[in-house]
């Protein structure tokens, strides 16, 4: 199977590095582990769609594409993912919601029932048909022609029950997973004799080149400063402040010894403060008795740094690649 590689969205790091470090009483808290569990949510929609993928019969000359965002107009349109043939194009909006779904096409929403809470989201059939229109224009100004667009919408949350509001010749275009095999062996069967001019990879590689990720700051979002976040080293146990004693870390409620839990604490430092911490904030930061031992744990971990030895800056950019 042909497809960029996936990586971890450096935003639900970011948020779940947010909810830990965030009191529990803190006004956005409730937000926060919302959009956690809902970015987790979306995020494992996405990824259990990669075994259908490896199930389809598909041409040499195909490519799967994630999470692609391109510009358009005065900003930005992206796509979970588009499938590239030589035939047509394929984009999938991939939804992972449980309850009861009740797709308004006239009304242009999803209402989701869940017990006694009803949550109103956009309609995802008519998002893909955006990105599709989205695409076409961008296409269009690269290329002199395109081939056919296609758009799903594809709940993959087995535990979901889709309902239609009212007859509406838009529920067609919601499957689930399982469906897309047949509906790809009925466009080959019906685009065979429309091909493109250029070979699938001179699109990717276009498609790729104009790819521009969006930069996302949780702390920005919800109006946070560095004040509002929690110091110290989370024990991977028990989520205690562990302390320093005698070169390793110690958590005093379940007895978790580490040498190197400061590791994920400066990972949440880069996340949400800053790409470069110096000894003295690394220091405050850790909870650490002496900035020796703050100059010590950040010269071990071999990162980069600038500066003279008493502004220097030691750069985490490197924690956040790791992942």
């Amino acid at each position: 199977m042909n497809t960029t590689p996936r990586a971890f969205p450096v935003k639900i790091r970011q948020l779940e590095a947010l909810e830990s470090r965030l009191s529990p009483a803190h006004k956005e808290f409730s937000a926060i582990k919302t959009e956690v569990k809902r970015s987790r949510a979306g995020w494992r929609g996405e990824i259990s769609m990669d075994y259908f993928y490896s199930q389809l019969d598909l041409p040499r000359q195909h490519y799967f594409v994630h999470q692609l965002r391109l510009p358009r107009n005065m900003g930005f349109f992206q796509m979970d993912t588009l499938l590239l043939t030589k035939y047509f194009f394929l984009i999938l909006e991939i939804k992972n919601l449980a309850g009861t779904l009740t797709f308004d096409h006239e009304h242009q929403q999803l209402l989701r029932t869940q017990g006694d809470q009803q949550e109103v989201f956009a309609d995802p059939v008519l998002q893909a048909q955006q990105q599709a229109a989205s695409l076409k224009a961008w296409l269009h100004a690269h290329y002199s022609s395109s081939p056919p667009i296609y758009t799903y919408a594809v709940m993959t949350n087995e535990n979901s029950v889709l309902r239609n509001a009212a007859p509406h010749p838009l529920h067609r275009q919601i499957i689930r997973p399982p469906a897309l095999r047949q509906i790809l062996q009925d466009f080959f069967a019906k685009e065979r004799c429309h091909s493109l001019n250029a070979e699938v990879n001179t699109y990717v590689v276009a498609l790729k080149k104009a790819h521009r990720p969006a930069i996302f700051s949780a702390m920005e979002k919800y109006e946070l400063s560095r004040v509002d976040l929690k110091n110290g080293v989370f024990c991977p146990v028990c989520a205690c402040i562990m302390e320093w004693r005698h070169g390793k870390w110690v958590c005093s409620r379940c007895g978790h010894v580490s040498r190197d839990a400061h590791r994920k604490a400066l990972e949440d430092y880069a996340l949400l403060v800053s790409p470069h911490i110096t000894s003295g904030e690394c220091q405050t930061y850790l909870h650490l008795p002496v900035i020796n031992t703050a100059q010590r744990l950040l010269q071990k971990m071999n990162l980069t740094h600038s500066g003279g030895t008493k502004a220097r800056k030691y750069h985490l950019e490197a924690l956040i690649k790791a992942m």
